[in-house]
């Protein structure tokens, strides 16, 4: 007979293996689907949503979770184990079986109407599935339960134990130190040139660049036996399981520096995915402890990697060798002027490192108004343009460049985005431990040492899973808790 901890084991595998269905079909829809198979893929995301719910809350599970527990011999890892499956299963028994079959067919249907609206410009499209979204989140909030705001219901999803009166402090005095830093950043490079010639010439077709950019994914580390990289409108990373990790990014062929700095930003997020233990795959332990820590490792490898004069010292060669006459002529201070560029822009994804935070306030300021019932989803557009105003000081002249340029609210994806602020903080403290460790990071960088860099990070942070909470997890890797100055002092060391 089985034991409890391999019963319990089992069947949290057999969830796990509905979510990758669900995901394989979510992965799908971004990439391959044909344009007229929107409903009824919505239909098979809602009939399997239902599945799995009706599974995940089931009584039998329930108590072979009670049962598990209950035992006094059980390893901190088997303890880990339970408590997180419980805490998993106790949100689910809290939602109907009707609403979160709702979730999963309106996010599909939702998705799907956000990707038309953006490519035509056409925010009128959208908005009535965006009041849908928001209408269903807030009664999965009333549902999950919260003591201060619904809005801390939605986070704590994505950031177990969020609020957002705890969130909104750092965002607030990152602004403060960000907003003068930005200022004296764009006047000590007046002057300069703003534009490159890594622009210049003719496009480069897009099975290039294609190429080039699995080249680079190889080279950090990423298997591509163990998975592979798309185009989709938004940029994005589904892991099935270890051995299955999708990632996609976004090709122009005017520009190739923008598919690269998705690439590796996903690469990253598919590192954390490869480099979870394989043993444990179908159970909390080899699941990511938070989006923030997913966050940090695509960050780390985007800007402190991706970044760096000693990355493009190595690959600028490399590029020429992919692009031949379209980069004639272009130097690594070319290519470093254009990546680093501290400018305010419109689109989150391709905003430099020190501004980049500054649209995450604007998110989170909406995302908790619009919880709170401070602002209707009819005001949005609005909101949006004034709010990139005061801090950006840039106003969009299109929702395309508004507030329709992030797939994440149409899916339902709501506190999703501190996490990408609390990813970057991590980066940088744990880029400072790796240094402390290992010495330079340029070093390796420069001389294509990544495999230090990814079973370090490995070893220190992706095989644990959900052992630790986010926070224990990041004082392990790092010796401390965690400490906004290191990502501070990297961007006044970097740009000043």
């Amino acid at each position: 007979m089985p034991t409890l901890v391999q019963s319990l084991r089992q069947t949290s595998r057999e969830l796990q293996a509905l979510r990758a269905a669900e995901g394989l079909l979510g992965w799908d829809q971004e990439t391959h689907m044909p344009p007229k198979g929107g409903v009824t893929r919505a239909e098979s995301q809602a009939a399997l949503s239902t599945v799995l719910h009706q599974r995940l809350t089931s009584d039998k599970l329930w108590a072979l979770i009670g049962e598990t527990g209950s035992q006094s011999d059980l390893s901190d890892r088997e303890k880990a184990l339970v408590r997180e499956l419980r805490r998993d299963v106790e949100k689910a028994r809290k939602i109907p079986e009707a609403l979160a079959s709702d979730l999963a067919r309106t996010g599909s249907l939702s998705q799907q109407a956000w990707a038309k609206a953006r490519e035509r410009n056409a925010p009128s499209e959208f908005l009535p599935w965006l009041e849908k979204m928001v209408q269903l989140k807030r009664r999965e909030a009333e549902c999950l339960g919260y003591v201060e705001s619904p809005y801390d219901a939605l986070l704590d999803q994505f950031e177990p134990g969020s609020k957002a009166s705890t969130i909104k402090p750092v965002l607030e005095k990152l602004r403060d130190g960000l907003t003068p830093l930005a200022r004296r950043i764009v006047d000590a490079s007046a002057g300069s040139a703003t534009t490159s010639r890594s622009q210049q010439g003719g496009s480069i077709p897009i099975d290039v660049q294609r190429r080039f950019n699995e080249r680079l994914l190889h080279d950090m580390g990423f298997d591509l036996e163990a998975g592979r990289l798309d185009s989709s409108a938004h940029p994005f990373t589904q892991g099935l399981s270890p051995g299955d990790v999708r990632l996609t990014t976004r090709y122009r062929e005017e520009d190739w520096l923008t598919a690269i700095f998705s690439t590796l930003h996903e690469g990253g997020h598919g590192l954390y995915e490869q480099g979870l233990p394989d043993e444990d795959w179908g159970t909390p332990l080899a699941e990511a402890v938070s989006l923030s820590v997913h966050e940090s490792q695509s960050r780390l490898w985007e800007n402190r990697v991706g970044r760096s004069r000693a990355y493009w010292e190595r690959y600028l060669p490399i590029a020429k060798e992919y692009f031949g006459a379209a980069l004639d002529g272009v130097t690594v201070e070319d290519v470093l002027a254009q990546v680093n560029l501290v400018k305010p822009s419109l689109i989150r994804v391709e905003a430099d490192e020190v501004t980049y935070n500054l649209h995450i306030v604007l998110r989170f300021q909406l995302e908790e108004a619009l919880f709170s019932g401070a602002l209707e989803v009819a005001g949005i557009p609005d909101a949006w343009n004034s709010g990139m105003e005061k801090l950006l000081g840039i106003r969009p002249t299109s929702a395309a460049e508004g507030f329709l340029q992030d797939v994440h609210w149409s899916c339902g994806l709501y506190g999703y985005f501190p996490t990408y602020t609390m990813g970057n903080l991590y980066a940088a403290q744990v880029c400072a431990a790796m240094e402390r460790e290992m010495g330079s990071l340029d070093v390796k960088i420069r001389a294509g040492e990544f495999s230090v860099m990814r079973e370090w990070l490995r070893n220190k942070i992706h095989r644990f899973g959900r052992e630790f909470s986010a926070a224990d997890l990041m004082h392990r890797a790092t010796g401390e808790d965690l400490n906004p100055e290191y990502f501070l002092n990297y961007l006044e060391k970097k740009y000043l």
